[in-house]
């Protein structure tokens, strides 16, 4: 992740909105590997996100190398839940983590909706577990 001047506070940490980007590049990532794993189609199905639950845990410093990592630690009927931890890139010292709630959404009826089988190969194959 490369940071930008504007992302520190006046102590040189990185502020806490800017976690949330690097959470959602994690997640761009994440799908992005899906996607190689399986011929998907991003028009379908929609996730939202219903819930995020971020705890910071040490700050980051300006030039402070880090990586997102993200597993999806539940998949359920219509849901998955991913957790992503922001770690320094060379002590890999956990800096936050976040936990994410998505949801399938039908685009024809705007509710909840069964994640799609090829979804569901497409995370077992790319996490290599149930």
């Amino acid at each position: 992740m490369q940071l930008r001047f504007n992302d520190v506070d006046a102590l040189g940490h990185v502020n806490n909105s800017v976690y949330f980007q690097f959470f959602d590049l994690g997640k761009t990532h994440y799908f992005k590997g899906l996607k190689v794993q399986a011929d998907i189609d991003w028009r379908r199905p929609t996730v939202i996100i219903a819930n995020v639950n971020c705890s910071f845990l040490k700050p980051t410093l300006f030039n402070e190398p880090v990586d997102v990592l993200t597993q999806c630690l539940r998949l359920g009927n219509k849901s998955l839940t991913l957790l992503q931890h922001v770690v320094n890139s060379d002590t890999r010292e956990v800096k936050a983590t976040c936990a994410t709630v998505m949801v399938n959404m039908a685009p024809e009826t705007n509710q909840p909706s069964p994640i799609p089988q090829v979804w569901r190969d497409a995370i077992v194959a790319f996490e290599g577990h149930e």
